[in-house]
């Protein structure tokens, strides 16, 4: 006869996460989780919805597939609240994972059921918006509100610090280490060879001893090209080897292109992607990007490149994990202190293959797989099964 300890442990879980929309670069994340889930007996289902006007912009959105994935026909009403009209996959959920965001109204019924006893809720985020006045009400909320979970799954290490600073159990924190999938760029670097490296300074009209910084993203204001550009000028002027290669497309798009246009020292590729991308990326000394940085900060540690960036009260939680002086420099968010951070790495050859090193050391701690397995610990922990 089966006894009731056997039979708890037969049991098949089901998790149900919902996102406001697919984004490309989860998809691998997703399908890993997948499968480290399954070895436990869980089931995973991902509601997703369509992108709204603003978010479809982007162009940066995927189709996660069935039976894993489940799209459905969102809206955003008046600009500011998310609608995602499902019932079944997180009614039948042993457990629910939303975004904390005051913008989904789901989130409220689920807070509700939570708080009856009804559901196991677990937030997935940021904590607070590094981007936002902490004093606004919006902010004020939100700390209330993160409140009304089991579980939370923090992206990064600071993210799980604030949330425990704010009251929650930390025994029921999990911090995922967000990243990208970067086994594919790491594949299409590994294959770059020193004859296509010589033909794409030959096509970029540079010479072999020429000495090339990049910049790899979208090109948007909060990028802080304004810095980007007169610290250039300025290295320039004392190194004339130096070299920079702007890579990306977005809305300031003219406004690089004329940059480049003046200066044959500035090269703009537009947008590149898969074996183009590794190939310009393999030329580079160091990553520059004096504005917003996120998770292209993981691109950036597998090309062994490291990231300079600026002190500005703008920057995704990712940024924690450049470590200033190890893989990465961190300055006033000032053109003339920009300046002198690339120079102090053209200046210092031993300086600078440590930290490339380093830089490649950290791509490794920063994974999808990583990211997987620790968010599937945390799925366990809140469910009881570990």
């Amino acid at each position: 006869m089966t006894s009731k300890v056997d039979s708890k442990q037969k049991k098949q879980y089901a998790v149900c996460i919902i996102q406001p929309v697919m984004k490309q670069y989860r998809v691998p994340f997703f399908l890993e989780l997948e499968r480290i889930l399954a070895d436990l007996d869980v089931r995973l289902t991902v509601v997703y919805g369509m992108p709204w006007r603003g978010e479809a912009a982007r162009g940066d959105h995927a189709a996660l597939p069935a039976p894993l994935g489940h799209g459905v026909n969102s809206s955003m009403l008046f600009g500011k609240v998310l609608v995602i009209p499902v019932l079944r996959p997180w009614l039948a959920a042993d457990m629910v994972v939303v975004e904390h965001a005051n913008k989904n109204l789901l989130n409220y019924l689920l807070a509700a059921l939570h708080g009856l006893g009804l559901k196991r809720l677990a937030y997935w985020s940021h904590g607070y918006d590094r981007q936002a006045d902490p004093h606004a009400r919006g902010e004020r909320f939100k700390r209330r509100s993160l409140h009304w979970a089991n579980w939370w799954f923090a992206y990064t290490d600071d993210a799980g610090r604030y949330v425990a600073q704010q009251g929650f159990d930390p025994a029921h924190i999990t911090v995922v280490q967000n990243a990208i999938d970067t086994r594919e760029l790491r594949e299409h670097l590994a294959d770059v060879t020193d004859t296509k490296r010589s033909q794409l300074r030959d096509e970029l009209g540079w010479p072999a001893n020429c000495r090339i910084a990049i910049y790899c993203g979208s090109l948007y204001e909060n990028k802080r090209f304004d810095l980007l550009m007169e610290s250039a000028d300025s290295v320039h002027q004392h190194h004339p080897e130096f070299r920079l290669l702007i890579v990306g497309g977005g809305p300031m798009s003219k406004q690089i292109a004329e940059y480049a246009r003046e200066r044959s020292w500035v090269q703009w590729a537009g947008p590149k992607f898969g074996r183009e991308k590794a190939a310009l990326l393999s030329l580079a000394e160091m990553w520059l990007n004096p504005g917003l940085v996120g998770l292209g900060i993981l691109d950036a540690f597998c090309a062994r490149l490291p990231l300079l960036t600026t002190d500005l009260p703008l920057h995704s939680p990712e940024i924690e994990y450049l470590e200033p002086g190890i893989n990465g420099l961190i300055t006033a968010p000032q053109a003339s202190a920009f300046a002198e951070a690339i120079e102090s790495l053209l200046n210092d050859s031993a300086k600078l293959a440590r930290m490339r090193a380093a830089a490649e050391v950290a791509s490794h701690r920063y994974s999808i797989e990583t990211m997987a397995q620790n968010f599937a610990t945390g799925v366990g922990r809140c469910l009881g099964l570990s």
